[in-house]
């Protein structure tokens, strides 16, 4: 279904007029648009203590679901790989366990359909995953990509500005917000148009650790593109984010190793830092990120404990999805603002809402993800733009694991936005790619039938 297009018929007319456009485009557009982040929102479901907000980045998505399904009725085809399939699963688990917790739980009608509703959220970015996989080609993955970069690169450099001169700028953006329920006090920190430096950080890793791969494999990518996004991420001061870009960095050098251009980039970026150090180490200490016994780390152990609590009651289905904002009440937690509806803790925070059966799926969806990254990386015969794209997805896909256990990544909207299409990207890669070899052969399939 890679090569539907829709066809856009005159009114009054029966014939279709010759303006046409792939489902692809519009798939640019959306990921363009993810620069508008939470500048956009429109309050759904409010309950007083927390609301579930349609952003315009929700709407974007859903424009591509909308298009694809057209395609689709078009094409008279969908495809539904193992990694959907699995996401369904996942997604059944979820409903089935948070209609259940009604009764456990004491829910109300109200906070069921509220808890339900993020989950349809999720459905929603998922389905992403399966528009890609259906109407993305081989040769429109780069550009995808690039429309991908080229955003993430515009929202850091809008957030190194927004740092600089635009200090609390969440408060700025919704002045009637209250500060600490609605958005934290960031003062100079780098959160951009996400305004939440941990989210932002996170988003810039996954963009940077696709650039470190291609930089690793070979490819010649401007050098300022990564120094921007590291700057970025810095700016942050998101402890969780420069972990992460470790822990990817790491996964890249055990695939790739390192090459020419990757050094003169760690060395670039280690004058830099150290030229920045002084002023880098001040900045933090004003926000005692230097510490570990400030409030915010003591904070995620005391949650982690309590998530580990909830668990060990409720192992094998959870709590429901979306439900512990209700449920951590019976144990000592108090609903203060929508970041207490969830847990630090990525996949700990999913074994919570779904026990070992959601985990489980969950963690063999993301096995079957890096599996398809491996076939593309160890092929030699595929270029080294589609096989860096790999490493860096699988790299990113570690890093974001272990980013959702300090602040919620894992689930939060524009994360999965950005893993989901890579990860499908990669798959059509894996599935679709046509390999020289092929080519080779195909073309001497063709020169026998002439002889014959």
């Amino acid at each position: 279904m890679g090569h539907a297009a829709l066809r856009i018929v005159a009114p009054g007319s029966s014939a279709p007029v010759g303006i046409r456009f792939r489902p692809v485009v519009v798939l640019r557009a959306a990921l363009a648009l993810l620069i508008v982040a939470q500048l956009g929102r429109i309050p759904m479901l409010s309950t007083g203590s927390t609301e579930a907000p349609l952003l315009v980045n929700d709407i974007c998505v859903m424009a591509v679901l909308g298009v694809v399904f057209l395609a689709a009725l078009h094409a008279r085809s969908f495809r539904v790989d193992a990694v959907g399939g699995v996401a369904l699963l996942f997604c059944t688990v979820g409903a089935v366990s948070a209609v259940m917790a009604v009764p456990r739980f004491g829910l109300t009608t109200t906070q069921l359909v509220v808890s339900l509703a993020y989950l349809a959220r999720w459905m929603v970015y998922f389905a992403l995953y399966l528009a890609v996989i259906n109407v993305v080609r081989s040769d429109d993955v780069m550009s995808v990509w690039r429309t991908m970069e080229a955003t993430i690169l515009a929202l850091a450099a809008f957030g190194i500005v927004q740092a600089i001169f635009l200090p609390h700028f969440a408060q700025l953006v919704y002045p009637d917000s209250v500060v600490w329920r609605d958005w934290d006090e960031q003062g100079h920190r780098l959160v951009s148009t996400v305004l939440d430096p941990n989210i932002a950080g996170a988003m810039l890793v996954i963009i940077l650790l696709v650039q470190i791969a291609q930089l690793a494999s070979g490819e010649r990518i401007p050098l300022w593109k990564p120094v921007l996004l590291f700057a970025a991420i810095i700016a942050t001061l998101s402890r969780s984010a420069i972990l992460s870009l470790m822990v990817g960095g790491v996964c890249i050098l055990l695939v790739l190793g390192m090459s020419r251009r990757m050094m003169k980039l760690v060395a670039v970026i280690g004058v830099l830092g150290l030229a920045a150090l002084p002023r880098i180490l001040s900045f933090a200490a004003q926000f005692n990120k230097l510490r570990l016994d400030d409030s915010s780390a003591l904070g995620r152990i005391v949650n982690w404990l309590r998530g580990l609590q909830v668990w060990a009651d409720n192992p094998i289905i959870g709590i429901g999805f979306n439900t512990y904002g209700y449920v951590s009440e019976r144990y000592g937690g108090v609903r203060l603002g929508t970041t207490t509806y969830s847990l630090d803790g990525g996949l700990l925070f999913i074994a919570v809402m779904t026990g070992i059966v959601g985990l489980t799926l969950y963690g063999f969806m993301l096995f079957l993800v890096v599996r398809h990254c491996r076939r593309v990386w160890r092929d030699r015969s595929l270029p080294a733009a589609w096989r860096a794209l790999a490493t860096g997805t699988a790299a990113a896909t570690a890093a974001i694991c272990v980013n959702s256990l300090f602040v919620n990544s894992l689930l939060t909207t524009f994360v999965m936005e950005l893993l989901w299409v890579l990860w499908a990207m990669v798959f059509v890669i894996a599935t679709t790619a046509v390999r020289p070899e092929e080519v080779r052969t195909r073309a001497r399939l063709v020169a026998c039938r002439h002889a014959a």
